[in-house]
């Protein structure tokens, strides 16, 4: 029995609608065409944060009474949306994050009014200073992707697609802390047993991907990455992702840095899409074609984070 049902995305979708949007299904033309499929973008740049995080942190915090002020650790598209939701809501936010933090992350989130605290250079170091802000100051601290209510508001992304497009049979999303995945994973899975999912991850210190592969929570070494969003380790206090993540996920594929700037200047070029490192994660899979016979026929990629600087987009496309 897993510990969150559909019924509770069903319900996040009802609590998050005043602050997330729906957002559009977009066919690709461009890699239908090169993978013989049809090929459809779910496309969370679109929400508010330009990222899914949105749905997430909105469920957890419209589900808290009583509180003035959160604290939480993240790569930067969790606390910028933690951020903004907090905003909205009247309530002020700390956000802990880690050395390895891009700048633009961080001005993003504190132009939404949130404290940022640089601590650490890994996400465990970063996290347990988080946790210690929450219990001295006896305020919640919002994890990034272990906690009921941020898995099921982001698998109200899987009821949109579902309802978008029912012929969908496979969903490529990215793979990190897993409450992304979770949360599709779970919802998609209830409502059409069998569509597959796919997760996409890093090629080095990808931490979901060693401890499935283990059958429990390994350490794994946080290395820089283009794709900041999807580093990080998991913590061994896990409750929800790894279980979910291992049991419901049919299939994990690495990407390298160089195939995820390929794929970043691929969406911009080919889709006109702004797309972060780990948000291109899941077209840089397809761009290999090496793992075509994973896909069904009709196919929607998560394409989530549009918070890179324009000017190391362009100095990719440069680069060729």
């Amino acid at each position: 029995m897993l510990p969150i049902q559909l019924a509770d995305v069903r319900r996040a979708a009802e609590n998050i609608a005043d602050i997330a949007c729906i957002t559009p299904l977009k066919h690709s033309i461009h890699l239908s065409a090169k993978t013989q499929k049809n090929i459809y973008l779910k496309m969370e740049t679109m929400q508010h944060t330009g990222a899914f995080k949105l749905r997430g942190a909105a469920n957890v915090l419209k589900n808290l009474k009583d509180v003035h002020t959160v604290v939480t650790a993240s790569s930067g598209n969790h606390g910028r949306a933690v951020a903004y939701v907090a905003n909205q809501l009247g309530l002020k936010v700390i956000v802990c994050v880690t050395s390895l933090v891009p700048q633009n992350k961080i001005a993003a989130m504190e132009q939404l009014g949130a404290q940022v605290i640089v601590h650490g250079d890994n996400q465990d170091v970063t996290t347990l200073k988080a946790q210690q802000i929450a219990k001295e100051q006896e305020i919640p601290f919002i994890s990034a992707f272990d906690d009921l209510d941020v898995i099921a508001g982001q698998g109200t992304i899987a009821l949109e697609i579902l309802q978008q497009r029912p012929e969908i049979d496979t969903i490529v999303t990215q793979l990190s802390g897993g409450g992304l995945a979770a949360g599709i994973a779970l919802a998609a899975k209830a409502l059409k047993p069998s569509i597959k999912i796919i997760g996409v991850t890093i090629e080095h210190g990808a931490a979901m991907l060693e401890s499935m592969r283990a059958g429990r929570i390994v350490d794994v070494e946080e290395k820089p990455s283009i794709a900041d969003a999807l580093t990080g380790p998991i913590p061994p206090d896990n409750q929800y992702t790894f279980n979910i993540c291992n049991t419901l996920i049919d299939d994990v594929v690495q990407v390298s840095d160089a195939q995820i700037k390929q794929a970043m200047v691929s969406a911009l070029v080919d889709e006109k899409l702004v797309l972060e490192g780990g948000g291109a994660a899941t077209i840089a899979m397809l761009l290999q074609r090496e793992h075509d016979e994973l896909l069904g026929e009709n196919v929607a990629l998560i394409c989530s984070g549009d918070n890179v600087s324009i000017e190391k987009l362009v100095g990719f496309y440069q680069q060729g």
